[in-house]
């Protein structure tokens, strides 16, 4: 059942009871502290404590595990986790959606399920997990599971698609209060997935080559990429994106990074998810209770945007250095935090501690990958 834009099933009033409870209580008292210890030490505490039967995107009030959330985790989280841990998630995955016939966007020990609504990014993500543990261990997927991968890649193909690019039928994506036409994110994760496809022996309708460019004459402005299809406003996430998996050329990706700069996106933390508001058009009348939550600083984002600078040869020091700060400040690793650095809150929902993806992210960063 949907109740508008949002999927509504049980585990959505779970979590809205989760999020609303969380935020009263840290606005009350403030967010508790993890075990002392350095800032990595607090980044792998959390990443262990959030490894149950799921491994959870946070410890506050995500009591679930989102599938782009996984893939990003995956590169810093090898060294805490494990790969016979990681790889388990990585088949209860692929067996669910194999059942369910689609990869969503969520899992919980049971089943998968979508909240707030399907999102364009699942498959991408559970494509590059199935990639990375290639890479790492050198375990390809066997024959079945590469045709529940085949099949669970033409459906996104068949249902995503429309004239070479993600249809703008499709609007939900990480940013998951706001819904983006064909989101230049969701169309660089589509991107990384058919980059990856061939590694994993998977055949494709569309080609890497011929998306790349289309992204390019689409979206990219010279300096930056647009947001999505109905705007022309600069795009945070792709950039960061396009960074962390080296997507294009060198010089697409200077500029890209230095378009950053010059917004000072990166300032005060890295990073914030949005240079301004976003238009009206794509935020859902209930999301309007946390209209700030994704223009907000990102610590996941942020981690992600210092790792895709390391890549490029950048000095990361600083924004490592800030990134500490808040970890050391709050003795946790958060989700969002505002501009004075204090976490992102509302009356119904709060900024989550613990984050899987920033934790993992950061330890990709401090530890390398």
């Amino acid at each position: 059942m949907k109740l508008g834009p949002y999927a509504v099933t049980p585990e959505a009033p779970l979590s809205v009871l989760l999020n609303a409870a969380d935020a009263w209580r840290i606005g009350l008292f403030g967010v508790p502290r993890a075990p002392a210890g350095t800032p990595p030490e607090i980044a792998r505490g959390a990443l262990r404590r959030n490894a149950g039967a799921v491994l959870n995107a946070g410890e506050g009030h995500f009591w679930f595990m989102w599938v782009s959330d996984f893939g990003k985790s995956l590169r810093g989280a090898w060294g805490t986790l494990g790969a016979d841990y990681l790889g388990g998630q990585i088949d209860r995955m692929t067996r669910e959606s194999a059942r369910l016939g689609y990869v969503p966007s969520c899992f919980h020990r049971f089943h998968g399920f979508d909240m707030p609504w399907p999102r364009g990014d699942s498959l991408p993500w559970l494509v590059f997990a199935h990639g990375e543990r290639l890479r790492r261990t050198g375990r390809a997927p066997d024959a079945e599971t590469r045709t529940i991968l085949q099949n669970l890649f033409d459906v996104y193909e068949a249902t995503h698609f429309e004239n070479g690019m993600i249809s703008s039928e499709i609007t939900g994506d990480w940013a998951d209060t706001v819904r983006r036409p064909s989101s230049t994110y969701n169309n660089l994760c589509a991107l990384m997935a058919l980059r990856e496809a061939p590694v994993l022996g998977l055949k494709t309708r569309g080609s890497a080559e011929a998306l790349s460019k289309r992204i390019v004459a689409d979206r990219w402005r010279g300096d930056h990429f647009r947001d999505h299809a109905a705007t022309e406003a600069l795009s945070a996430d792709s950039a960061v994106l396009s960074l962390y998996l080296g997507l294009f050329d060198r010089a697409i990706l200077e500029k890209a990074a230095d378009r950053v700069f010059a917004e000072k996106l990166d300032r005060p933390w890295p990073i914030r998810c949005a240079a301004a508001p976003h238009d009206g058009a794509t935020v859902p009348l209930l999301t309007r209770l946390v209209s700030g939550y994704h223009r907000a600083a990102w610590l996941h984002l942020g981690a992600m945007w210092l790792n895709g600078l390391k890549r490029l040869g950048r000095d990361v020091a600083p924004g490592r250095a800030r990134l500490d700060g808040l970890i050391e400040r709050h003795g946790h690793i958060l989700e969002a935090v505002n501009d004075d650095g204090s976490p992102y809150k509302s009356w119904v929902l709060s900024s989550e501690r613990g984050l899987t993806m920033a934790a993992a992210q950061y330890l990709e960063l401090v530890e390398g990958a």
